[in-house]
């Protein structure tokens, strides 16, 4: 249906042209090339006011008077359709989008599609997880669906919006937009419609994130704050490949895996795991460890003996983890 309105709308469009540029060389006889008629015709219907090809005849005039009345009227309706038409695909896209969103369960919510959602959506992604974002920037939105990443079109701080993004169906809900305010009404409006609902949000001054824990929030990430914190670990510890973080709110309990790596750690090496006394000294899980071909074995034999090819998978609390990490940097290695 839409093709065909297209078609329609051109041939009015080439219609309108042609019979403007007959009239003109039939006018003008044989002094008015085809291409002098059709160049006549297409400045007069656009009115872009450019000087006439050739001096014109007083029928030739009658007949721009006539092509301009008629004309023009023709053409700004072959626009007005055209628009219409785009308007139309445009809502088409919007609720074959809000169907597919209709059909999420379980899901995942990003509010705002910048550096960091992008970042979010590339690893829900590929670990194959539902997700929809809402956005309201046409730039982002063109870019979105090129992904084929599902999308909600609208200010994410609106109910309606929220609502149509299945809220009461999801699981987890992240707000990074540009700006606190925005991540805490959409916090504080996220939580009022799904109140059992994990919800994570940015902020970027440290003096809002009380601010936002009240309005729901059950995490609040300065992105500049852990980013300065990461690479400060990463320059104090650089025997630290990764960290895991793992929360139950409802518990308090908050855990981290990390990979240690012991190239630079002499005084594990050739130690089993029993004689080690980290799991006594520091109440951490050796979970797994790593071999140096990249084979990881998971809860390893306490009599297995450690070595500098060796990366360590670390379970423990956040607190007992920098406590560890300190012993190592403050105990020197024996000799």
């Amino acid at each position: 249906m839409g093709m065909s309105r297209i078609a329609r709308v051109f041939l009015l469009f080439v219609t309108v042209i042609v019979i403007g540029a007959s009239g003109y060389k039939i006018l003008g006889g044989e002094e008015w090339s085809f291409l002098d008629s059709i160049y006549m015709a297409v400045i007069t219907l656009s009115t872009v006011g450019f000087d006439e090809v050739r001096e014109l005849t007083p029928n030739a005039k009658i007949w721009t008077i006539i092509l301009i009345s008629f004309g023009i009227g023709i053409v700004f309706y072959a626009f007005s359709q055209a628009t219409e038409l785009i308007l139309n695909i445009n809502l088409l896209r919007r609720n074959k989008m809000e169907k597919r969103a209709s059909k999420l369960k379980n899901h995942f919510i990003v509010c705002g599609y910048g550096r960091m959602g992008k970042v979010i959506c590339e690893e829900l992604n590929s670990q194959k997880l539902d997700f929809l974002i809402v956005e309201n920037n046409n730039e982002k939105i063109t870019i979105i669906s090129e992904l084929g990443y599902v999308f909600i079109e609208g200010d994410a701080t609106a109910d309606e919006t929220l609502e149509k993004s299945h809220i009461d169906q999801a699981q987890g809900l992240v707000a990074v937009l540009s700006n606190d305010s925005d991540n805490l009404f959409v916090t504080m409006t996220a939580r009022t419609l799904n109140p059992d609902l994990f919800i994570t949000s940015r902020c970027s001054l440290d003096q809002n994130v009380s601010k936002m824990k009240r309005a729901g929030a059950n995490k609040v990430i300065n992105p500049y704050v852990a980013g300065g914190h990461k690479m400060a670990e990463l320059l104090i510890t650089p025997y630290v490949e990764d960290t895991v973080e793992i929360t139950a709110p409802k518990h308090n309990i908050d855990l981290l895996i990390e990979e240690i790596n012991l190239k630079t750690i002499s005084q594990f090496h050739g130690v089993t795991i029993r004689d080690s006394n980290i799991r006594e000294n520091f109440q951490l899980l050796i979970v797994g460890i790593i071999d140096d071909e990249g084979e990881t074995s998971l809860n390893p034999d306490p009599d297995y003996k450690m070595s500098k090819d060796n990366t360590l998978l670390l379970l423990g609390e956040k607190g007992s983890l920098l406590r560890f990490k300190q012993s190592i940097v403050r105990k020197p290695s024996p000799q």
